[in-house]
């Protein structure tokens, strides 16, 4: 064999494979660019996916702490009107306790007042037989005169 043959043919071979080689490179850039196109598909809608979650998100948040202000804020009202209603209670026990724990002093009897003090009781009795008239009203008197 010849070198120079031998050459030839090596390098026709390598140049029948560079040229599959590009060939092939070829078509998978062709097929590589509709893959890209399909992710790029997918990627808007994982894009979209995104921002409605983000969205969600946002309206749970805020249903949370809604719900979590009106909690604390019936809480606060519980716990007011727990203390107010204790202190009643212990306003009311205490007032009782104290007022039936100490003996009351027993009330002197009065001093029954001097017989003199009390008037008399009379009893009028009209006269038998005696007839009581009206009185008569007296004749009218005249103005006095002016000089």
């Amino acid at each position: 064999m010849n070198s120079n043959s031998d050459k030839d043919y090596i390098d026709a071979k390598v140049e029948s494979y560079d040229a599959r080689l590009a060939a092939l490179g070829s078509t998978t850039d062709t097929k590589f660019g509709a893959v890209d196109a399909r992710f790029a598909a997918t990627d808007a809608k994982l894009e979209a996916i995104i921002a409605m979650m983000v969205e969600m998100r946002a309206a749970l948040e805020a249903k949370i702490e809604s719900a979590f202000e009106r909690a604390t804020s019936q809480m606060v009202k519980w716990m007011v009107g727990v203390l107010a209603a204790g202190i009643t209670i212990v306003v009311t026990v205490m007032s009782f306790v104290l007022n039936n724990a100490i003996p009351k002093a027993q009330p002197v009897a009065p001093v029954a007042p001097a017989a003199a003090a009390v008037p008399a009781v009379l009893i009028q009795v009209t006269p038998q037989g005696l007839t009581v008239q009206p009185l008569t009203p007296a004749a009218p008197v005249a103005p006095p005169v002016k000089p």
